[in-house]
């Protein structure tokens, strides 16, 4: 009996190690989602080519949308205001821009929802010309300075201005489409500008030594905001899986920092230059954080004095759709409602 019982006991022993052995090997193996059954979602995106769109970038070529159950279709914008609009008119269900783009759009369409953030950035500069006599900011009396009306352009001339303290009596503020800045100020048309980094890089690349340039938002950043309508909203699992495959994205860029630049950089043909004077000030990152309030509203109170309205502006509270990030990753909500 007493020899029975051992063996029944060696054998446990045995199957108790078996079980460890297996458990170490596979338990450690890294879990593999499945693709979420049925039929890919179908959903559209309207996308600028922009450094900061990069986790679409990455999620595209890595496979994640694919991975999280969609069947996404992107449509290319020259900006992120055209990209808005398509969006109110219905072009596509969803897209990217400047949340300045977002609080000025609020106060003519309110059936749009900001769904997240995907990327803090610092890019915006002042360029002038070194020959126009410019060497540092109130240099910048009496002289012609182009900007993108109605853009971070203008809103972060208008503040470098104030803070230098540089009235805008003493310059001549000059309107140029975003597609012809560059021209403007290499051409000689104006003497210094102010725009965002694609721009900033290539207005210094054709003056050479001729330029110098400044920091224009005072250190503080702006974010690149994902926006749909109100009508996607109502049904949010085909949104839910677009987040998820940038949260994917966002992780990639941690653990794979060159791998992700070069895909943000064949994807558009930025030169590694250009990636290089940009990465450290963009931070590709998924979140909904309180900070965007008083930034929206401060936007939206620019925009409502130019427009000549008076009173208090929207409670953009109303315009933030935070359910389908908080079910995804509740963490990276930080806005108190």
């Amino acid at each position: 009996m007493r020899k029975s019982i051992h063996l029944a006991y060696k054998v446990f022993i045995r199957m108790v190690l078996v079980m460890v052995v297996l458990t170490a090997i596979y338990g450690c193996q890294p879990a593999t989602e499945s693709v979420p059954p049925g039929p890919p979602l179908k959903l559209s995106l309207g996308l600028p080519p922009f450094p900061y769109s990069g986790l679409v970038a990455i999620a595209d070529k890595k496979g994640f949308f694919k991975e999280s159950g969609l069947d996404l279709s992107i449509k290319d914008y020259a900006f992120g205001f055209a990209t808005l609009e398509a969006v109110a008119k219905g072009e596509v269900q969803m897209g990217m821009g400047n949340e300045s783009t977002f609080a000025m759009m609020i106060n003519n369409d309110p059936s749009l929802r900001l769904a997240a953030s995907v990327a803090l950035v610092n890019t915006n500069e002042i360029v002038v010309r070194r020959d126009r006599g410019i060497h540092n900011p109130a240099d910048l009396k009496g002289k012609r300075i182009g900007f993108c009306p109605n853009t971070s352009s203008e809103y972060y001339l208008l503040s470098f201005l104030l803070v230098n303290r540089i009235p805008l009596t003493e310059v001549t503020m000059v309107k140029v489409p975003g597609p012809g800045l560059v021209e403007a100020i290499v051409n000689g048309e104006v003497d210094a500008l102010s725009a965002w980094d694609t721009v900033v890089y290539d207005a210094k690349k054709r003056l050479k030594d001729n330029a110098t340039s400044w920091p224009a938002q005072n250190n503080r950043d702006w974010q690149w905001v994902l926006v749909v309508k109100d009508a996607t909203t109502q049904s949010p699992e085909a949104l839910r899986r677009f987040l998820k495959a940038l949260l994917k994205a966002e992780d990639f860029v941690l653990t794979h920092r060159e791998e992700a630049k070069n895909i943000i950089a064949r994807r558009w043909g930025f030169e590694p230059a250009f990636m290089q004077q940009i990465w450290d000030k963009t931070r590709l990152s998924v979140t909904l954080n309180q900070s965007l309030i008083p930034s929206l509203e401060s936007f939206s109170q620019w925009s409502r004095t130019k427009e000549g309205k008076e009173g208090e502006g929207p409670n953009f509270l109303k315009y933030i759709y935070a359910d389908a990030l908080a079910q995804v990753d509740p963490k990276v909500v930080t806005i108190f409602k």
